[in-house]
């Protein structure tokens, strides 16, 4: 977003466009509160709707990464981007109901590696502020293990089993408060952003086949190429199985929040700005930045909203 704003306002001179990222919650809450003459959101409201006319334009698509700071006990050589994990492992593993590294669920997946995975604690770094990509992975540990992660919500701290966060596990504020705190913590794991993890090493998640994928803008596009239910109000109902060879599972679409009603500020600024991000700057910058463009049926969907826009 920020880097298509800073290339919209090179192309014209009509507009300027701001960009400043705050998270989901606040993105939604100050959108209908007119504070924001746009917003920008990779969940639905829950509450809180705008009382005026709007939508959500599915603008782009990414991946949520399981980045892991985790080393080979005898050469000290990364681990993280070795690491396979099972669906359901990984939602144990979040859930603080694996604690070890070296448990044999984790073990049994990674045969390759077994003997070089040591027996380090395990710290689990999540969003402290309400986020979208605390609630698309939220999103995901449901479909695959809702006994263990029940509650699909911004807020991650309360989705916790039981109600509350493992005694091992840290809060940081937004994609890089995370990132910072997996750096800075031997064992840890998290999630955040594939654009925000900056080639940081990642789980392999087993998808719908069975297989063990990498995150990557590549495999997270074979995902979303493959969702196609997309309601009327611009709105995306993911399937968290993709039956996809080389699909990545964890992928999601994040959304433009326009108003429709024609009252809000530089109504025509904001059309353009939205049309320019679905179909210039996303086909052009995403693959680069971490991100996937929107295509297919929801791309024909979303230059349907656009035009709603004003």
């Amino acid at each position: 977003m920020q880097a298509c704003a800073s290339d919209f306002n090179a192309s014209q001179s009509n507009f300027t466009i701001q960009y400043t990222s705050t998270g989901s919650g606040t993105g939604k809450s100050n959108f209908t509160k007119g504070v924001f003459d746009y917003g920008q959101t990779d969940s639905k409201y829950s509450s809180g709707e705008p009382s005026f006319g709007w939508e959500y334009i599915p603008n782009i698509g990414g991946a949520v990464t399981f980045p892991i700071n985790l080393k080979d006990k005898k050469t000290g050589r990364t681990l993280g981007s070795a690491i396979q994990l099972k669906q359901t492992t990984l939602a144990k593993i979040l859930g603080g109901v694996i604690t070890q590294w070296n448990d044999k669920e984790i073990l049994k997946s990674n045969a390759r590696i077994a003997k070089s995975i040591p027996a380090t604690p395990i710290t689990v770094a999540y969003r402290s502020d309400n986020s979208g990509t605390s609630n698309n992975t939220l999103q995901h540990l449901n479909s695959w293990a809702p006994s263990i992660f029940a509650k699909v919500q911004d807020d991650f701290s309360t989705a916790f089993p039981g109600g509350k966060p493992p005694a091992s596990s840290i809060a940081a504020k937004g994609n890089a408060g995370v990132m910072a705190s997996i750096i800075a913590k031997e064992g840890a794991i998290g999630y955040v952003d594939l654009g925000d993890a900056k080639g940081y090493p990642a789980a392999r998640v087993e998808n719908a086949l069975g297989e063990f994928v990498a995150p990557s803008s590549a495999s997270a596009a074979k995902n979303l190429a493959n969702q196609t239910n997309i309601g009327s109000n611009g709105l995306v109902s993911l399937n968290y199985n993709v039956n996809k060879k080389g699909a990545y599972p964890v992928a999601i679409f994040s959304y433009f929040l326009a108003r429709t009603d024609g009252k809000g500020p530089n109504g025509l600024g904001i059309r353009q700005f939205a049309d320019y991000l679905i179909q210039k700057c996303g086909p052009q910058r995403a693959a680069s930045l971490g991100y996937v463009p929107v295509a297919g049926k929801v791309l024909e969907k979303a230059k349907t909203l656009v035009r709603l826009a004003k």
